[in-house]
């Protein structure tokens, strides 16, 4: 195998591990079992299971780079973007986002992943003052986890009526002050 082949076949093997165990009931032996290496091959791609699980999470924490945002763009298509990209991410990557939620908790890792995704969120509002960037930010990433813990639907009328009954208003709210 290639090296990209390789690191993909790691970070997938380690995937199914980490959403099955979490990432304390991991281990590289396991995880260079599942990928049918060696844990030599495996650190020659990976310096440590760290690496590995940040590797497997990437996609969910670095969506922002994925969106078109420009510093001046229309707030209202900004956060619908945001929204959409979210949610079917979400629907296609449930139980990796469940996972970075739980280990975010549980995590003796210094970095929280679910903190740095809200920054990044949060840069998005950096027009509005601090307590409505941070409402805005709250509603926002509640109306995603939501979306991990309440049964699961379909309907993309219930984005719609979300983004059209709540963030809107608020928007609309924070610009005429």
């Amino acid at each position: 195998m290639k090296k990209p082949e390789t690191q993909q076949t790691i970070l997938a093997a380690a995937k199914k591990l980490f959403i099955t165990n979490g990432y304390k009931g991991t281990t590289t032996i396991q995880i260079a079992r599942e990928a049918g290496i060696s844990e030599m091959t495996l650190f020659r791609h990976f310096p440590s299971k760290e690496d590995i699980f940040l590797g497997v999470i990437h996609p969910l924490v670095s969506f922002m780079d994925c969106l078109d945002i420009h510093e001046h763009s229309d707030m209202r298509k900004t956060v619908r973007d945001l929204l959409e990209n979210r949610l079917r991410f979400l629907l296609e990557e449930r139980e990796l986002v469940r996972l970075v939620v739980m280990e975010s908790f549980l995590a003796e890792r210094s970095e929280n992943p679910i903190a740095g995704v809200m920054a990044r969120v949060e840069q998005l509002f950096s027009s509005f003052n601090p307590t409505q960037r941070e409402l805005l930010v709250r509603v926002i990433a509640g109306f995603i986890l939501s979306g991990i813990f309440m049964p699961q639907t379909n309907d993309p009328h219930i984005l719609e009526v979300f983004i059209q009954e709540t963030i809107y208003p608020l928007l609309e709210r924070f610009d005429k002050k």
